[in-house]
């Protein structure tokens, strides 16, 4: 079993799909990497979200254990974070609490980039991924993983 954290996994997985995501762009293979930076950012957000808000993978009040980060909800249950892209009310809830609020500050706009990416285009032809629209995901998510690096090397997200 790993010592590792979950939020040091998400960590991990979120640089090596990175890496996938630019070998796959240099290789004009759009769609696969659209794919990798989309969950690049996924996990390097989550890792943000265990660390710096009350974002958790404690079991939920049903005694489950979470496949994801979630928060609880005022009015009882779990307030999930999947798949991007998230919704206004994911954010919403996140930006709840100081921490939350500077962690969507210091995301500013990089989660539009993510408006229209879905991690079903792999089940799809994906004619509507482009080169340049590959390279605007590698941009927001390279801002993210960015973010991240700095937020664990300085330890809060200033």
């Amino acid at each position: 079993m790993s010592n590792h954290s979950v939020e040091e996994h998400y960590a991990s997985a979120a640089e090596r799909h990175f890496r996938d995501a630019d070998y796959l762009q240099a290789d004009g293979r759009w769609p696969n990497a659209d794919h990798h930076f989309g969950f690049a950012a996924e996990c390097a957000l989550k890792s943000l979200l265990l660390q710096f808000t009350e974002a958790t993978m404690d079991p939920k009040p049903n005694g489950k254990s979470p496949n994801r980060p979630w928060l609880p909800k005022v009015t009882g249950g779990a307030h999930e974070y999947g798949h991007l892209p998230w919704k206004e009310t994911d954010l919403a809830v996140l930006a709840h609490g100081q921490l939350g609020s500077q962690l969507l500050t210091a995301l500013g706009d990089h989660l539009d980039a993510f408006e229209h990416w879905t991690e079903q285009d792999r089940y799809l032809h994906c004619e509507h991924i482009t080169e340049e629209s590959v390279a605007a995901l590698r941009e927001a998510t390279h801002a993210i993983l960015t973010l991240h690096e700095s937020a664990l090397i300085n330890g809060s997200l200033s």
